[in-house]
């Protein structure tokens, strides 16, 4: 069994591993050989430990990714078994595992979507936001790229690092109207219980990434932005049902949405529509299979 700690996974998972990881994984879940299972929550009266499985043929591999969290912040790591000698092959601490794919899987969705991204409108300054741009950034080059933030201090902030570490120029607007004007992709990444987008109608096309949210008290857009999109996507209906107050709205007025196995399954069908949403959540089929590309990677399987 070996340990993998999070210094290995900054020094041997990168964005463009997690994207290829992320389209095996939604390949193989469409062709019946991949799945996931819904996020369990357990509650203390100190903490909230979740449970993610996940199981993948192609590597005989199956495991979950489980987390606690408490006051003082939260702890990840990913278990993965062999399927066939039912040994314990890895445990995998997995904060920066889980930031890298969380970018990777909005990247591969709005390639898959919407293709080249001219104009880039990332809503949310935190820790996450860092890899929603590098995902962003390894699919597209957009002439322009802007950040919105509630805290005018985070956001110029997040657009100074991200300028030095990326080489582009980011502009910070405080202003979220202006900063969607004529944008092409968004990605909102935010821990709003309010909707930060409320309307997108002033834009003839668009693909928007909801990806902050996992929980049914918080919601970054509105009933208006989800009713309006020609296609919504989500990773797994049966977790959305339960985590997405956005795609419970969606559904409750009698909107179908896709699962993303379909869009990687059959692109090709899902192309053409102009206005898309991916609500993304993580589902543990994403962080088994990080962790498998990760241990090919140092040479360990």
């Amino acid at each position: 069994m070996y340990v993998i700690t999070e210094e290995d996974v900054v020094e041997n998972f990168d964005m463009k591993m997690a994207i290829e990881a992320m389209r095996d994984a939604f390949g193989e879940y469409f062709r019946g050989e991949a799945g996931a299972d819904s996020r369990i929550r357990t509650f203390s009266s100190m903490s909230v430990l979740s449970t993610m499985p996940a199981f993948m043929n192609r590597y005989n591999i199956t495991g979950l990714k489980t987390y606690v969290a408490t006051k003082e912040g939260a702890k990840f790591v990913v278990l993965l078994f062999d399927t066939i000698s039912s040994e314990l092959i890895a445990v995998v601490e997995a904060n920066k595992l889980g930031q890298v794919r969380t970018g990777a899987v909005t990247a591969l969705a709005t390639s898959a979507l919407h293709g080249k991204c001219s104009v880039f409108t990332l809503i949310g300054s935190g820790f996450q936001a860092e890899t929603q741009l590098e995902g962003l950034l390894a699919v597209s080059d957009p002439r322009e790229i802007r950040v919105y933030s509630r805290t005018p201090a985070h956001g110029t902030d997040f657009a100074e690092r991200m300028n030095r570490k990326f080489g582009k120029e980011i502009t910070y607007y405080d202003d979220l109207r202006s900063g969607l004007e004529n944008a092409d992709v968004i990605t909102s990444i935010t821990s709003s219980r309010e909707p930060i987008i409320n309307d997108l109608s002033f834009l003839d096309e668009y693909h928007l990434n909801i990806s902050g949210s996992n929980v049914l008290s918080r919601k970054e857009v509105s009933r208006k932005v989800i009713d309006g999109a020609d296609l919504v996507v989500v990773e797994h209906l049966e977790q959305a049902l339960k985590e997405s107050s956005e795609i419970v709205d969606f559904v409750n007025g009698g909107g179908r949405p896709t699962e993303f196995k379909n869009v990687i399954g059959e692109t090709e069908k899902y192309r053409g529509f102009k206005k898309t949403i991916f609500k993304t959540m993580g589902i543990g089929l994403e962080d088994i299979v990080s962790a498998r590309y990760l241990l090919k990677k140092m040479n360990l399987i």
